[in-house]
């Protein structure tokens, strides 16, 4: 059989003819020849056979005296010579990688030496399997041999990595019976692994052990650091730091510790954006000696660039004398994280002709900065060209392009997408996220449904968020399904969304993200109360008043838009400091409900404040002023732009400017504006012409704004309704016919008058001539008695509004179950006396309607707010605030 062994290794071929002839003559064969000949082995079948012969030669049972032989080191381990052939035998498969076979052998070998186990035990590490570790680990137990302070510290990385906290704390135990508690090696493990399984105070009370022997090192605070770093305490890292520097200059030290020191900590910095920090920390650098390291710069010029500092990190980069990839990489990507796309582009394009290799990083570096911009188009050319480049792309890459396809709403590329990262594997599906919430596989998962949300794809979009576990979900995947129903979908589903987040079991807290998501979808919906219970939430919980601006901003546009714009007003009256969304906030809450004079009041405390107006706050300003018929002060304001502050006007405050004149009635100006515009009119601009036309009966402009409106390819059901109103109120009834024919060829269908009211037990819906409700019969029998009693004092149905060639009776009929007047006397049944009414509609107002709501705020103890499609309307006393201008 060993003759066979010539075939497969030429150079031992001798050494096997020796070894038949000396059998054939009934001589023993030294173990020192087989020792001679496993160190030849480089095939496993063939220590397979020699380890056969041995077996059979009956030397695995020999003294352990006569065993002695002295193996070669393993290939790039340090070798620690057996005292068996049977550890060498351990050695030759462990070489060759058969790690399965040298676990049989080792069980075997009495006694075995832990050096092996060790060996065994860190190969699989090394390949990833790191349960398999573990279970090694505790077969090295059962076989009797006692693990030393190297066993332990690998079990323990596999523990960590796994991770594992049950099989951590077990070995914890273990350290503490067999005495090693004291051996600052296994302790430093132990910080680290408690550090990875998520287990910050354990891995705090090891660590405070630690000191309190006097055993630490600077490995022990370079781990701790690192814990709470990871563990998003980045303050107590940056004390411990500031400590270490004091305690653990006096210990032994080296240069490659002081760089792990410093690399650790600055990412601390960047999460905090604390500059100072980071540059006393640059300067610690210098002082030690480090500074030149290039692993340090580059964590230097990340930071400096997190921090905001993007001139720092420039610095930092000029000041290298050797750069690396990873040293372009990070400037490339600070430039893009800082918003200087220029910069970053023009910095992607020198390493492209200094031949630099671009590696993943720097195309998702580039691929991001496309996509944070909004050039979505670019981005994807960057992503051909980097398959081109034959450059593999990794998560972040496919994150960056996904957030690309959302902002072109391009949902075919985004499936291209999805598809590509399930064939390269960067997309699994076996419904494991990594169990911190914080695993590449999520955050694509995430981008996937934020895209599918944004291309209004919700079914895939859901189908996504609900394949994930729900203990998996971390905030993002909570955020982005709720943040695309509120922008893009039923918001009413991102409110049952947002209960299911924070209730038990595997509550997620939302983060100020998920609150002005939520915060959206109350105001979409007008759905005060739960807008309410949003703000009591975010005031009962701390962790918001770093992002205050944000969510008080938020706050104030959702009370706007339900109708409160007084809590509004309180929300923006606290706030200790605004910014200039909180100011143009605001000023459009006013606007909207048509109390233009607390807009401009607002607009000149603004000033006051040190903020100079731009063309958003110019923007909302002449909305106010058009939805409150301040016509002449809008007109100065429009003039005063450009002339006084250097504001350019754009189609959209032209658009403003042509709706207050066509609303107060001035027909010709708002043509006369059209024609003198230094751009192409817009939609926006001929929608509202259109709709001036329906208010002053102007059928002829009427025509022609939708006439523009079908060149541009512009046209929807609100605009065909709006010329067929005209039509209608002309008592044009082909021109109507000829319309709704145009609509249905076009396959336009005009969208259904829908009111919804808040009571005491929910929001109720109702459509024209609804009778599904419970309540109906109560609701009309209260609708007829109101009406009778406005018509008393002086009401007379505006029949123009029924907008059907049908006779006046049909027409009162018809004017009598329109929606908000099913909505109204919803209210006024199941509200509490005094408390305000608040109905919304998704069209406009009728007219009708609009009357008999100031009448009947006459004679109800309720103030009626009705929030249209285009603004608010307060009616109380027998008044409404938008004094006719809606």
């Amino acid at each position: 059989m060993l003759l066979n062994l010539l075939k497969e290794a030429k150079r031992i071929g001798v050494k096997f003819l020796s070894f038949t002839s000396a059998e054939c003559l009934g001589q023993d064969i030294s173990p020192m020849h087989f020792a001679s000949l496993l160190k030849e082995c480089r095939s496993v079948n063939t220590i397979r056979q020699i380890h056969q012969k041995i077996i059979a030669s009956g030397l695995l049972s020999c003294p352990t005296s006569l065993l002695s032989v002295s193996l070669p080191p393993l290939p790039s381990h340090s070798y620690v010579s057996p005292k068996s052939l049977g550890t060498g035998v351990v050695a030759s498969y462990l070489a060759c990688g058969a790690t399965s076979d040298a676990l049989l052998v080792l069980e075997r070998v009495t006694p075995s030496p832990a050096v092996w186990w060790n060996l065994l035990i860190r190969e699989h590490i090394k390949e990833g399997h790191l349960d398999r570790a573990i279970a090694i680990s505790c077969r090295m137990l059962h076989a009797g041999t006692r693990p030393d302070h190297f066993t332990l510290p690998y079990t323990l990385k596999a523990c960590g990595e796994l991770p594992s906290y049950r099989c951590g704390s077990t070995f914890h135990g273990l350290i503490c019976c067999n005495g090693f508690e004291s051996n600052v090696f296994v302790c430093n493990a132990l910080v680290a692994m408690y550090a990875r399984c998520g287990s910050l105070d354990d891995a705090s009370l090891v660590f405070d052990e630690i000191t309190w022997r006097g055993i630490d090192d600077i490995i022990s605070w370079n781990s701790i650091v690192a814990a709470h770093v990871k563990g998003s305490h980045p303050w107590t890292a940056l004390d411990l730091f500031s400590k270490m520097a004091m305690i653990v200059h006096e210990k032994a030290t080296n240069e490659r510790s002081d760089i792990i020191s410093i690399v650790n900590i600055l990412p601390a910095c960047a999460s905090l954006k604390a500059l100072p920090q980071t540059k006393e920390i640059h300067g610690y650098a210098v002082r030690n000696g480090t500074f030149p390291d290039a692993f340090v710069c580059n964590t230097l010029i990340d930071t400096y660039a997190k921090c905001g500092s993007i001139e720092d990190a420039v610095k930092v980069f000029n000041t290298m004398k050797l750069k690396d990839v990873v040293s372009w990489n990070a400037m490339v990507t600070g430039y893009s994280q800082s918003g200087d796309f220029e910069a970053a582009f023009e910095l992607f394009k020198n390493m492209r002709k200094e031949n630099i290799p671009l590696d993943v990083i720097t195309w998702s570096a580039v691929i991001s900065g496309y996509a944070q911009r909004g050039c979505g188009q670019e981005a994807l050319d960057a992503f051909q060209q980097m398959l081109l480049h034959g450059s593999e792309p990794n998560a972040v890459t496919i994150i960056s392009l996904l957030s690309a396809c959302a902002s072109l709403g391009a949902l075919s590329q985004g499936m291209e997408t999805h598809a590509y990262s399930l064939k390269k594997c960067l997309l699994l599906l076996d419904s494991h996220f990594g169990g911190d919430g914080n695993g590449e596989d999520l955050m694509v998962h995430n981008a996937l449904i934020d895209m599918y949300s944004k291309c209004r794809s919700f079914k895939v979009a859901r189908s996504i968020f609900d394949y994930i576990p729900r203990k998996e979900r971390n905030v993002v995947t909570w955020t982005v399904m709720i943040g695309g129903y509120a922008q893009y979908g039923d918001s009413n589903d991102a409110l049952k969304l947002f209960s299911d987040m924070i209730s038990k079991p595997y509550a997620v807290a939302p983060n100020a993200y998920t609150i002005s998501c939520i915060l959206m979808a109350c105001a979409h919906l007008s759905a005060l109360r739960v807008g309410k219970q949003i703000h009591a939430y975010v005031t009962r919980h701390h962790q918001y008043e770093a992002s205050m601006y944000f969510v008080a901003n938020c706050l104030i546009d959702m009370y706007s838009k339900c109708g409160d714009v007084d809590t509004a007003r309180n929300v923006f009256d606290s706030m200790p400091k605004r910014n200039e969304v909180s100011w143009t906030s605001m000023m459009s809450g006013y606007g909207m409900h048509g109390r233009g004079n607390e807009a401009v009041d607002i607009f000149d405390k603004m000033q006051r404040a040190g903020f100079v107006p731009d063309d958003i706050s110019f923007l909302v300003l002449l909305y106010a002023c058009s939805h409150s018929g301040m016509v002449d002060q809008g007109l100065d304001y429009f003039d005063s732009m450009r002339r006084d502050y250097g504001v350019a006007a754009s189609a959209e405050h032209y658009a403003c400017v042509i709706d207050l004149l066509a609303r107060s009635g001035r027909l010709d100006k708002a043509w006369k504006t059209v024609q003198e515009m230094p751009m192409e009119p817009t939609a926006v601009i001929w929608v509202a012409l259109l709709s001036a036309c329906r208010v002053h009966s102007n059928v002829e402009l009427a025509e022609h704004a939708l006439n523009k409106l079908i060149e541009m390819n512009a046209v929807n059901d609100g605009s065909y309704t709006l010329i067929s109103n005209i039509y209608a109120t002309a008592r044009q009834w082909k021109d109507v016919a000829r319309i709704r024919q145009l609509m249905k060829k076009s396959g336009i269908k005009k969208r259904p008058g829908c009111s919804w009211v808040q009571g005491k037990k929910g929001t109720a819906s109702f459509f024209v001539g609804d009778r599904s409700h419970p309540l109906s019969p109560e609701i009309y029998a209260l609708l007829e008695r109101l009406i009778n009693r406005i018509k008393a004092m002086g009401y007379v149905p505006e029949t123009n509004f029924a907008l059907h060639d049908v006779d006046d009776e049909e027409k009162n009929n018809l004017l009598a179950e329109h929606s908000e007047k099913l909505a109204l006397a919803y209210g006024l049944l199941t509200t509490s006396p005094g408390s305000p009414i608040r109905i919304t509609k998704n069209l406009r107002v009728c007219g009708d309607c609009h009357s008999a709501f100031t009448y009947i705020s006459k004679i109800v103890d309720h103030e009626i707010i009705v929030r249209d499609s285009s603004r608010f309307h307060h009616f109380k006393k027998g008044s409404c605030s938008c004094g006719g201008y809606w």
